[in-house]
C-alpha cells in the first residue's frame, strides 16, 4: 500500500489506494511497483503505456486514474482533472464511478473551483439516490459546502454523518453542541462583498481597505492619495503645469484606479482565507471526532 500525503485542510480524505491487484495485468506490474516507490512521474508514464495498449475499459478507467493520482502527487493537479475528464465512465460498476467522481470532486476542491466539486457530488448522488452508500464523501463535500457558503446544508451534512457514525450517543450530543455554535451566525465567517470594497474605493481612496479589515493599509492609501492631490494642489498653484499634472495628477490616477482594484482582490482574498480557516476548523473536528471511519469505504474498496 503507497503513501500518500495528507492535505492540511481534508487530510482524512485522500483515497489510500493498493496495489491494483484486482485489476492488474502482468504489463502493470511495473507501473503499479514504480507507484509504490514514489516514482510518480514514471509511474504516469508507463500507466499511459498500458492503457494505451489495454482493451478492457475497466482496466483503462483504472490505470488513467492511477496516472491521476500520479499527477496529484506531483502537485500537478490540473493535469490530475484532465486526465479523470478523458476516462470513460458509462459502461464503468459503481465503484469505478464513485472513485473517480471523488477524485475529481477532491482535485475541484484543491483548485478553488468549488462549483464544479459541487457539481461532481451532485453526479454522485444522482448514480447513488440511497445516501447511506455515499455517507464516506459528506466530509469533503461539507467542506465544499461550506467553500460555497451553504451553511444550512453544510450543517445538515454534518447531522447526517453524525447520525451514522459510530460515536457514542453523548460524543455524539457534544459534538452537535459544538457545531451549533460553530454554524451560529456569530462564529460564521464573514463575507465582504468584493463590488462593495471597490465602490468604496472608488468614492474615498483607502476606505475599501478599511472595509476589509485592513487598517493600517487604507490609511496608507489615504495618505498617499492625500499627499498626491496636496503636491499637484501646490505646483499648479506655484505655475509648475508640467510636473503638476503628469507627476501629481498623474500618480493620483494610478493610484486611484490601483487602489480600487486593490480592495476588490482584499476582499476576495479575506473571504477565501476565512473560510479556509472554518475549514480547518471543520476538518479538525472530523479527524478528531470521527478518525478514519468517514473515509473507511473509500479506503477498503480494491480496484
Amino acid at each position: 500500500m503507497s503513501r500518500i500525503p495528507f492535505f492540511l485542510t481534508c487530510i482524512f480524505l485522500c483515497a489510500i489506494v493498493t496495489t491494483g491487484k484486482g485489476i492488474a495485468s502482468p504489463d502493470s506490474t511495473r507501473a503499479f511497483s514504480l507507484f509504490a516507490r514514489g516514482e510518480f512521474f514514471k509511474a504516469s508514464v508507463e500507466f499511459e503505456r498500458i492503457a494505451f495498449y489495454e482493451t478492457n475499459n475497466q482496466r483503462i478507467a483504472w490505470y488513467r486514474y492511477y496516472k491521476a493520482l500520479c499527477y496529484k502527487e506531483m502537485n500537478e493537479t490540473n493535469k490530475a482533472l484532465n486526465e479523470l475528464e478523458t476516462i470513460n465512465l458509462f459502461p464503468s460498476p459503481d465503484s469505478v464511478f464513485l472513485r473517480i467522481k471523488y477524485e475529481q470532486a477532491l482535485c475541484n476542491y484543491l483548485t478553488g473551483n468549488i462549483p464544479q466539486a459541487l457539481w461532481n457530488f451532485d453526479e454522485i448522488h444522482m448514480r447513488f439516490p440511497d445516501t447511506l452508500k455515499t455517507v464516506n464523501i459528506l466530509p469533503l463535500q461539507i467542506l465544499c459546502l461550506n467553500a460555497d457558503r451553504q451553511w444550512n446544508s453544510a450543517l445538515a451534512g454534518w447531522n447526517y454523518l453524525l447520525d451514522h457514525s459510530t460515536l457514542a450517543e453523548t460524543d455524539r450530543s457534544a459534538l452537535r453542541k459544538e457545531l451549533t455554535v460553530m454554524y451560529s451566525r456569530k462564529y460564521l465567517p464573514r463575507y465582504r462583498k468584493p463590488e462593495r470594497a471597490e465602490n468604496w474605493s472608488r468614492f474615498i481612496p483607502g476606505s475599501g481597505q478599511l472595509y476589509c479589515g485592513s487598517v493600517g493599509e487604507g490609511s496608507v492609501n489615504l495618505l498617499i492619495h492625500l499627499s498626491l492631490l496636496g503636491f499637484a494642489g501646490w505646483e499648479f498653484y506655484s505655475h509648475c503645469w508640467v510636473t503638476g499634472y503628469f507627476v501629481g495628477l498623474g500618480l493620483f490616477n494610478k493610484f486611484y484606479h490601483g487602489g480600487m482594484h486593490r480592495a476588490y482582490l482584499l476582499a476576495m482574498q479575506k473571504n477565501a482565507e476565512q473560510i479556509r480557516l472554518f475549514n480547518e476548523k471543520n476538518s479538525a473536528l472530523m479527524i478528531r471526532s470521527l478518525g478514519n471511519n468517514t473515509s473507511e469505504h473509500l479506503h477498503s474498496q480494491n480496484p
